[in-house]
């Protein structure tokens, strides 16, 4: 039975991600950090699809620890084929208000963990697919959240390095979401007013996401790229 490591899974698209892919028979390898009771809920709801999923609680802007993740969870799975990076913080500072801790906590989560993690799966996987969960603000300029925006940058170019360097034995892609979930604690009526700039009038679901995983993890021509699924907000 092939196995997924899935960073972020407690909570959000991580989460989504994890369980989607028990059902799909996948062991899950779920990395999170401390989310009160989240994380214990979702390894049962994903061992309840027959499956085993192992929890790994992990402060990974601790790179050092980080960097020895993947071989602890090769002691406890075999055939690991997958790993997704969805692990990622959200701070609204924009560049003259963005403070140090903001700075080195959000470079070192959203990109120095992926590149550890993925570098150490290239190194002790080698096959299978790496899927980055990126921001359609990539292809935008918006200082709003400028530490954040520049972690998904680099981390969409790290998706292409990758890619080009290591495509005969692993592929690497990435999925940029647009408006699919309010910020935590934003009104109920968020998604509502927010599809109002969306070209679609729309706002995306988690199901969106999981279709784009699903389309990449069967299309393995496809390598090296990032699927927007943000209704055209990115143009």
């Amino acid at each position: 039975m092939p196995t997924a490591i899935v960073t972020g899974g407690a909570i959000r698209i991580g989460r989504a991600m994890g369980l989607h892919l028990a059902r799909k028979g996948f062991n899950i390898a779920l990395l999170y950090h401390s989310s009160g009771t989240a994380g214990e809920e979702t390894i049962a709801e994903a061992r309840s699809q027959g499956v085993q999923c192992q929890g790994y609680v992990v402060d990974l802007r601790n790179l050092e620890e980080t960097e020895l993740l993947i071989g602890k969870i090769l002691n406890d799975f075999d055939d690991v084929e997958l790993l997704v990076n969805s692990a990622a913080n959200f701070i609204q500072e924009n560049v003259a208000q963005t403070r140090l801790e903001t700075l080195v906590d959000t470079l070192n989560l959203n990109l120095m963990a992926p590149y550890l993690l993925m570098r150490e799966y290239k190194r002790k996987v080698n096959k299978g697919l790496i899927v980055n969960i990126l921001d359609e603000r990539v292809a935008r300029t918006l200082p709003t959240f400028a530490a954040y925006s520049v972690s998904k940058v680099g981390l969409k170019h790290l998706t292409e390095l990758a890619a080009v360097e290591w495509g005969k034995s692993v592929r690497v892609n990435g999925i940029a979401p647009g408006l699919i979930l309010p910020p935590q604690g934003g009104p109920p009526d968020y998604l509502e007013k927010a599809a109002k700039k969306v070209p679609t009038g729309t706002h995306g679901s988690l199901e969106d996401l999981i279709k784009a995983l699903d389309y990449l993890m069967g299309n393995t021509f496809v390598n090296g790229e990032t699927l927007f699924v943000d209704g055209g907000e990115s143009l």
